[in-house]
């Protein structure tokens, strides 16, 4: 049997909204109790399935000025990430710290991922898409600074080469998705905040010459002495940090009791932003404005660069920077939600875990547990050899299970995506 679904959906190639996706869905349900057996069901399913999330565009993206695209108000200071800005007088300041941040979003016709016929995110990969802008962030922090402006140069190409839809991109959605594979987490299925933190790590583990260690704070809790463990492999150079916290903050909804703490995570200068989003998306979270959080989207679908047909020495980026801005009001923040901060220097991680100690960590709306010494009671961390992690890390995609996943494994609600 061969189902031409390409050329079913031509018949609707109009604008696509709610009608016209009712309309295919019914067509499509008759079509297969005419022409399919219960045998092939499954397969012909999983294949209409991935057809629309390669087809349906969900808009084009515009690049304008920020008046079009967000409600921040005059007179009222914004923080992006350790910096504050006031509109309009800092509005070109402000556009540009913004557009100056790599913008991932869902990409399609890119090459298969492993074993399956993945060929666009579509539909579940918004969280592997903002855990790239957040680590994208922070690479352009260890390598220039958080002053740096968006200009072509060959560390930032090298940077941006990277993340393409690259099987062989140290930090590409199909290596995110590999990552998850070894976690538990098959491809096409939703990744929590956590799970997805926990993929860079890997994927950081593989490549040392980066030098830089990323920690993830499991369980609220965090202990000064077993960060520094990992920083200080020789016990005396220090290696750059990338912290992630999970945090929950509430059971279905953000408790009140949280956000002027989570609010201050964005004033703290070593921030590289939060991971998170609403129910149904997953945004990359950047600063704050009022009771309302900043973020930038994923959820725009945009044709794939192929590494093959582009001068990787010189990638044309437009379409991976944006101006837009949008915001969350608190009460529609989903409760799981990670922050990150980036160190350079043990300096830098002391003076993060002081103002930790001085806000975030102290008084009924404290985020996490914090201690300088590692309790009697608790193990010694170990540094798990290359060669370990890669014994768990999957090599092949050929017998995972594209079902969608109920939950998220990683302990944390799972955040669904559109």
């Amino acid at each position: 049997m061969n189902l031409k679904w390409s050329e079913l959906l031509s018949q609707y190639s109009y604008p696509i909204g709610v009608v016209s996706v009712t309309i295919l869905t019914v067509y499509t349900v008759h079509y297969i109790r005419r022409n399919v057996r219960m045998s092939d069901l499954e397969s012909t399913l999983t294949t209409l399935n991935n057809t629309i999330n390669n087809t349906i565009t969900d808009y084009t993206p515009v690049f304008g000025s920020l008046d079009e695209k967000s409600q921040l108000l005059d007179g009222v200071e914004i923080q992006v990430m350790g910096r504050s800005y006031m509109l309009p007088d800092d509005r070109d300041m402000f556009e540009r710290d913004v557009e100056s941040l790599l913008w991932f979003s869902y990409r399609r016709n890119f090459r298969a991922i492993g074993g399956t016929t993945f060929t666009s995110d579509r539909g579940w990969g918004c969280m592997l898409r903002c855990i790239q802008m957040l680590y994208s962030h922070t690479l352009i922090r260890h390598n220039f600074s958080r002053d740096w402006r968006w200009n072509k140069c060959n560390v930032y190409n090298g940077i941006l080469r990277d993340f393409l839809d690259d099987p062989n991109g140290l930090y590409s959605i199909q290596q995110i998705a590999k990552a998850g594979c070894s976690a538990g987490k098959d491809v096409g299925t939703w990744f929590g905040p956590n799970t997805a933190a926990q993929s860079i790590r890997t994927l950081t583990e593989f490549h040392k010459e980066l030098n830089l260690t990323v920690q993830v704070v499991m369980d609220n809790f965090m202990c000064i002495e077993d960060i520094k463990f990992f920083c200080k492999e020789d016990e005396v150079n220090w290696k750059p940090l990338l912290l992630v916290i999970p945090l929950r903050l509430g059971l279905s909804e953000c408790n009140n009791i949280y956000i002027d703490n989570v609010k201050h995570c964005f004033e703290i200068k070593q921030s590289v932003g939060a991971v998170g989003g609403r129910p149904n998306s997953a945004f990359y979270f950047i600063g704050y404005q009022n009771d309302k959080l900043l973020y930038l989207d994923p959820h725009v679908t945009q044709e794939s660069l192929s590494p093959d047909e582009i001068d990787l020495e010189n990638i044309p980026d437009e379409t991976y920077h944006t101006k837009k801005v949008d915001l969350l009001p608190w009460d529609q923040l989903d409760p799981s939600i990670a922050v990150a901060f980036y160190c350079k220097s043990e300096q830098s991680f002391d003076d993060l875990c002081q103002q930790f100690q001085d806000s975030i960590t102290s008084g009924s709306g404290s985020l996490f547990e914090m201690v300088a010494v590692r309790p009697a009671y608790m193990t010694p961390p170990r540094r798990t050899p290359v060669d370990k992690l890669l014994e768990n890390y999957t090599a092949e995609y050929d017998e995972v299970n594209t079902e969608d996943a109920a939950s998220d494994s990683d302990g944390f609600e799972i955040i669904s995506n559109s």
